[in-house]
């Protein structure tokens, strides 16, 4: 019997905490992925924000990204990041005050949202170039495939005696309980709130079906990728207690990817690399260090520093 019932069409998307209008990013994914499309359009519409403005500049300015000399125009500033890295700073900024809030019903930290989704996103960046799906699309589904699970929490959080025996979003053992317990999953969830913020089908159903690829129609391949990316998780972000799939080599992923072992690894190498840079710009240390989730604020203002870093590393940063 279903104890806490949720009901979809008394849900309104809540978007307090995002800094920018989550509408933005569907227009703007399908500009950049568009061959045909004028800069200008692509321009024009970041600078309509000053949030997203503001954002650019500081990211072109970075040590990380900086030429050798200031760039104070934005328009010099998307130029010398390219359309692609733009697009994941825009994705890293909108979303940035949902992945720095902890999910207590759900047992997982900040920090640990954070790097789930990111490394999803960067995995499934790569999978799409390999398999011919737009690594755009694919990145936005990465990172987005847990976000049902922030606003399931806003709904329950003051509901009492809600635990769950299962916490990480990869994990089917979650979905069977929330189906118990609300009667809907996270990814039905998120993908009714990507679908209501204007998000395509593209993204929209890969996410809805993480869990049943085979019910995505002509989007079942992007869908399968969000399966074998998340699979992969772990094993780029070091974390040895998951028991979805261990860190290390993954037979059965490695088959399902039609990958040698040692291309496989190249690959977990490729991303590990990519996600440890981003890490180590939000805790402001060395690689292999852990994000700090202790203190109030601290990993708030963490993200928003690694924000203006660029925490979404472009397509070069990755290609093999």
């Amino acid at each position: 019997m279903i104890s806490h019932p949720i009901n979809l069409e008394d849900i309104q998307p809540e978007l307090d905490g995002i800094a920018v209008s989550p509408q933005i990013l569907p227009k703007l994914q399908k500009l950049i992925s568009d061959c045909n499309t004028n800069p200008d359009e692509i321009r024009d519409m970041i600078r309509m924000d000053p949030a997203l403005s503001a954002m650019i500049l500081k990211t072109a300015n970075s040590a990380y990204f900086n030429p050798g000399y200031h760039i104070d125009s934005i328009d010099d500033g998307i130029m010398h990041l390219g359309f692609s890295d733009v697009y994941q700073i825009v994705t890293m900024l909108t979303f940035s005050e949902l992945f720095a809030e902890p999910l207590k019903t759900y047992g997982i930290s900040a920090g640990d949202f954070w790097k789930r989704s990111v490394a999803c996103a960067f995995a499934m960046e790569r999978l799409a170039r390999k398999y011919s799906e737009d690594p755009g699309v694919a990145y936005t589904v990465g990172l987005l495939h847990g976000i049902g699970m922030v606003f399931l929490e806003r709904e329950i959080k003051d509901a009492p005696n809600i635990a769950f025996n299962a916490s990480l979003p990869e994990d089917v053992a979650l979905e069977k309980e929330e189906m118990e317990i609300f009667g809907i999953n996270h990814a039905k969830f998120g993908a009714a709130m990507m679908r209501e913020w204007g998000f395509s089908d593209e993204v929209v159903v890969p996410v809805l079906n993480q869990f049943e690829p085979s019910q995505a129609g002509k989007h079942e391949r992007m869908t399968c990728l969000v399966s074998f990316a998340k699979r992969m998780i772990s094993t780029i972000i070091n974390d040895p207690a998951n028991t979805v799939a261990a860190p290390g080599s993954d037979p059965l992923l490695i088959a399902l990817l039609h990958l040698s072992k040692e291309e496989y690894l190249k690959v977990v190498d490729q991303l590990r690399a990519n996600f440890e840079k981003a890490e180590s710009l939000v805790t402001g240390k060395a690689a292999h260090r852990p994000i700090e989730v202790s203190g109030s604020g601290v990993v708030k203002d963490k993200l928003k520093k690694a924000i203006a870093s660029n925490l979404g590393y472009g397509e070069s940063a990755i290609r093999t």
